[in-house]
């Protein structure tokens, strides 16, 4: 996509994107895949395990997008839905293979587990839920440009490098807001109840 092309375009929102694709805006959707594609890749590639397979859902997920638009309701970032649209892509592709369905139903079964931010931990179910819940409500609490780094780092997998790309964000930024979100999240969990070495 030719630079002068996009310029009009490069400081908007995701969201902004969005509702631009939603109107079939070949621009911003061009500058959207551009700034998420590699990161939507990673996501898929971790899930799926095959290069090839990825590189195909990744045009898939894209042209869910282009097509779909406006499933994006505007709850959450614009980032978290093309990631979940990503993720059920890569899932779906596990589900549907008839080589190895077994090994490919325990695949899913960790990564849902993964995703619904369980522990791999062999406490109760109860345990876990009280301390699933006690972790999303920390996280809430926290403000939203540190909440989105732990997110990406520790549910997504994203380093702080693919962060700061990610989210168009100097690495020393990231790096600052990481420290400080942890350091918020850490007090937050001790107070009710979480202890030292589980941190």
């Amino acid at each position: 996509m030719p630079t002068h092309m996009a310029e009009s375009y490069a400081n908007y929102p995701d969201e902004a994107l969005l509702r631009l694709v939603h109107s079939k805006d070949l621009r911003a959707y061009e500058l959207l895949y551009d700034r998420h594609a590699q990161v939507v890749y990673n996501l898929i590639v971790r899930i799926v395990r095959d290069a090839a397979a990825a590189e195909e859902l990744l045009q898939e997920t894209f042209w869910q997008v282009w097509q779909k638009s406006a499933q994006y309701e505007g709850s959450g970032s614009a980032a978290a839905w093309l990631h979940r649209v990503a993720r059920n892509k890569a899932l779906d592709f596990l589900r549907h293979q008839r080589a190895r369905p077994l090994a490919a139903q325990a695949e899913i079964e960790t990564l849902e587990r993964s995703l619904r931010h369980y522990t791999s931990s062999a406490e109760s179910e109860v345990e876990q839920s009280w301390r699933r819940q006690q972790v999303l409500q920390a996280l809430e609490s926290i403000p939203s440009e540190q909440r989105i780094c732990l997110e990406l780092a520790y549910f997504e997998g994203l380093s702080q490098r693919e962060i700061a790309e990610h989210t168009n964000t100097p690495l020393g930024t990231i790096k600052t807001r990481m420290r400080i979100g942890m350091e918020k999240l850490e007090r937050i969990l001790r107070a009710v109840g979480y202890l030292e070495g589980e941190l």
